[in-house]
């Protein structure tokens, strides 16, 4: 039962975000999915090219997971908090412009060189366990500037867009720009980019030691060039600076440890965090997936898995858009559920693929279904916030994403940890290349399959029980939130 909140008096003096706003806004989105592919190769990286333990870097990679957990919720809170600059900056511009610059510079220094042996693994061995500890690091310190600009754009979207269509209109652009042009750059230039730099030998195995820093090198650049728009579309509009600066000297900010039980008891957002996390989840199974499956499963050049990645973009693109029409029809969760089944049944059938063509015609029906997926959560996330402020009086946007992001930072040792144990049963070796035994290799199209299949199947059932917003409950809290000023 939602508590009754008092009215604040300020005026909500809301202007709709133009859609070129909505455009330059996505290239946040945009770069991430566009340096994303690169970033999960560290799996790959670590095991292929420098060797090592598949079980070890899950483990080493709980350093990644105990920081992200902590700066999640560290900057999300310090993002929701006023300064004396908020009338003039907004709350959260400086976490935008810091986290662009900061991700750049540490992609770069993830994947310095090693002295590596001819075919992968580190020279010394000696230096197993510090490159474990250098990598989990690094890797916690790049999250944390995703995080600045990640948990910023919770708070600061919820804020600019209080209206369902531009809500849905935004979740449209966002699936084309970050979906198809985002993913589409990343999914082929990253494959591309390691072909070029010969980052493997014709066996499977590690070839230019230089070439994953090369790589890195080149997506930084990339990330500095859409600094400049970045920095416009995130500088807030005059009256969203002044509702922000009013609203936290009327209303007190809740305590954090309040603000963590309102987030795990808001049964709405619970099933947000569990959608955010599948995804992720998923995410990363196919990014790493398909490389391991490409080189070692069917003996094929790295520059190849571009064909099933540009399978997941055009899936992806092409049905954010349905997702769009869905919503209007059906609305948020029932469109959710329909992806849901769509890929479910295309990732267990993807266990019969023989060739790289038929995964990929596999790979794009479940992505059409996340791509419906992706375009209604889009949606559901802002009106779970909603419904939170009503049920709580305070807006700690920001600090929802970061308890979201704390739960979502154990997708990639999840990932891990399951890769490595399917591996272990088995029999792959990750530096054998195509000289792992059949069933070794069936392993890298089971974790493709199966493993997302099951995955998918759970989350379904989860959020069918979780999420019980409907359609006439989401323009009640709407017009609520307009009445009382909130």
């Amino acid at each position: 039962m939602s508590k009754e909140i008092e009215p604040t008096g300020i005026d909500r003096r809301y202007q709709k975000p133009s859609v070129v706003r909505l455009l330059a806004l996505s290239t946040g989105g945009l770069v991430w999915v566009m340096i994303y592919p690169f970033v999960q190769q560290i799996q790959i990286y670590s095991t292929k090219i420098l060797g090592l333990n598949p079980f070890l870097v899950a483990i080493f990679m709980q350093i990644f997971v105990i920081v992200d957990i902590l700066n999640d919720i560290l900057f999300a809170r310090l993002s929701d908090k006023n300064t004396k600059f908020t009338r003039r900056f907004g709350k959260r511009f400086i976490f935008f412009i810091l986290s662009f610059i900061g991700m750049a510079i540490f992609l770069i220094l993830l994947y310095i060189p090693w002295n590596i042996k001819p075919g992968g693994g580190l020279v010394d061995p000696n230096m197993e366990i510090p490159a474990l500890i250098y990598i989990a690091f690094i890797y916690a310190i790049f999250d944390c500037f995703f995080t600045m600009g990640e948990m910023s754009d919770v708070g600061y979207e919820v804020d600019l867009m209080r209206d369902q269509e531009t809500r849905r209109r935004a979740s449209l652009i966002y699936g084309i720009m970050h979906m198809f042009v985002g993913l589409l750059i990343g999914m082929l230039i990253v494959p591309l980019l390691l072909s070029y730099f010969n980052a493997y030998d014709e066996y499977g195995r590690a070839g230019n030691p230089n070439a994953f820093f090369s790589v890195a090198i080149v997506l930084a650049l990339l990330i500095f060039a859409f600094l400049p728009i970045r920095a416009w579309a995130v500088y807030p509009p005059k009256e969203m600076r002044e509702f922000t600066a009013e609203l936290d000297e009327k209303v007190e900010r809740a305590p954090l440890l309040q603000v963590i039980k309102h987030a795990f008891t808001d049964r709405n957002w619970v099933a947000w965090m569990v959608a955010s996390l599948y995804w992720a989840f998923c995410s990363t199974c196919a990014t790493v997936g398909i490389s391991y499956y490409v080189i070692d499963g069917l003996g094929l050049n790295i520059s190849m898995a571009s064909i099933p990645q540009v399978g997941i973009v055009l899936g992806l693109s092409s049905f954010a858009p349905i997702g769009y029409f869905l919503q209007k029809k059906y609305g948020a969760r029932k469109t959710y559920l329909i992806g849901i089944v769509i890929t479910a049944i295309a990732f267990f059938l993807a266990i019969f693929t023989t060739g790289i063509m038929d995964l990929t015609l596999m790979i794009f029906v479940a992505s059409a279904g996340l791509g419906i997926q992706n375009s209604a959560s889009a949606v559901f996330m802002k009106n779970a916030l909603d419904d939170s402020i009503l049920k709580h009086g305070s807006r700690e946007c920001a600090q929802y994403g970061a308890i979201n992001g704390a739960v979502r930072s154990t997708n990639t040792t999840i990932q891990m940890f399951v890769f490595a144990t399917i591996w272990a049963i088995f029999g792959y070796d990750p530096t054998l290349g195509t000289a792992n035994t059949v069933l070794a290799k069936f392993s890298l199209k089971f974790n493709l399959t199966i493993v997302l299949g099951i995955a998918t199947v759970i989350v379904g059932i989860l959020f069918y029980f979780l999420y019980d917003l409907t359609e006439e409950k989401v323009k009640e809290n709407t017009q609520k939130l307009l009445e009382v000023g909130r």
